[in-house]
């Protein structure tokens, strides 16, 4: 006798939360080698235009696509150039991700942890420098690359000469690119 089971338990008659989670969806390859994401999918795990994807193969033949957390490798490039920054300019340098703080080198620049006011993360997304008002004024110069903006590089207090930030962020932007 077949029994019916009601949406949302699968076949196996556990419950569970999307009809995504047990099951998957299934997409066609197209012409060019193509798969779609489904809208689900990028909107549950903030997937968005032009983020970097990393695909491998396990040894059992299954195909694995993850977003790659471009932080770390922002982290390990920009944290050894920030001390040079800071006595260039003569100010606190700090480096930000794309929602957070990472570090910072020079005096004050210990105050700047955890999230990014929003102002700064719809300021960046512009890939122009600009300033906050955020203890005192950070000013921010976005590390960028050709489809993506990575973080940045911010100097503090904002009316300090900033003129070293702009191409070392941009050296910082094009060697994250690559990845």
């Amino acid at each position: 006798m077949f029994v019916r089971r009601p949406y949302p338990h699968n076949f196996d008659g556990m419950r569970h939360n999307s009809p995504m989670e047990k099951n998957g969806i299934v997409r066609k390859v197209d012409g060019l080698g193509r798969i779609v994401i489904p809208r689900e999918f990028r909107k549950l795990h903030k997937i968005a235009l032009g983020d970097p994807m990393e695909i491998s193969c396990l040894d059992s033949g299954e195909i694995v696509l993850r977003k790659l957390d471009m932080t770390l490798a922002l982290r390990e490039l920009a944290m050894p150039v920030l001390p040079e920054l800071a006595r260039v300019a003569g100010v606190g340098i700090l480096l930000c991700g794309r929602s957070e703080w990472l570090g910072g080198c020079g005096e004050g620049t210990e105050r700047f942890s955890g999230a990014l006011p929003e102002a700064a993360v719809r300021g960046m997304e512009e890939r122009k420098g600009f300033c906050l008002d955020i203890c005192g004024g950070v000013y921010f110069e976005p590390i960028a690359g050709d489809a993506d903006v990575f973080g940045a590089l911010c100097a503090y207090p904002a009316n300090a000469p900033v003129a070293a930030l702009r191409p070392a962020a941009a050296v910082l932007g094009g060697a994250l690119q690559k990845f």
